[in-house]
């Protein structure tokens, strides 16, 4: 694993051989993000009567199963919500470096992700509150990028 300048951390899975994506570009990607505790959802465990707050999501499997847009340096605006293609800084950096093809395993701190402010479930690209001063721990695969 490596620690980029800007504390984003790395861990290449598989090396893909395609080309890279430049900021502007359209990307498909596959994600599977695991979301610590403070996240909330509308998953209700009604064996211990509370809301789910520590979760997994994945584009690989479900009912909306299959890789999401992204538009490489389109953030969601801090008073906005999210539009589809909105990405994150840390997602972004990550992003550049990788070929079509890779996959790779990363830490995004919280100042590349959602920040002081947090993100509530209308302003992230997971579709979940995300608290304030919270990290991303994520595997992604860039599937493509768009023509």
């Amino acid at each position: 694993m490596i620690t980029k300048e800007s504390g984003l951390k790395i861990e290449t899975i598989i090396e893909g051989d395609g080309a890279y994506p430049t900021v502007g570009d359209t990307i498909l990607m596959h994600y599977v993000l695991h979301l610590g505790a403070g996240v909330s959802s509308s998953l209700y465990d009604y064996d211990k009567h509370c809301y789910v707050d520590e979760l997994v999501d994945s584009t690989y499997e479900g009912p909306l199963a299959g890789p999401i847009k992204i538009i490489i340096g389109k953030e969601t605006a801090k008073d906005g919500i999210y539009e589809a293609g909105d990405s994150i800084r840390g997602l972004d950096e990550a992003l550049l470096e990788m070929k079509v093809g890779s996959k790779n395993r990363l830490f995004i701190p919280s100042e590349l992700a959602y920040g002081i402010e947090g993100g509530s479930s209308f302003h992230t690209f997971h579709g979940y509150r995300t608290p304030p001063n919270s990290g991303l721990e994520i595997t992604v695969e860039l599937v493509q990028i768009k023509e």
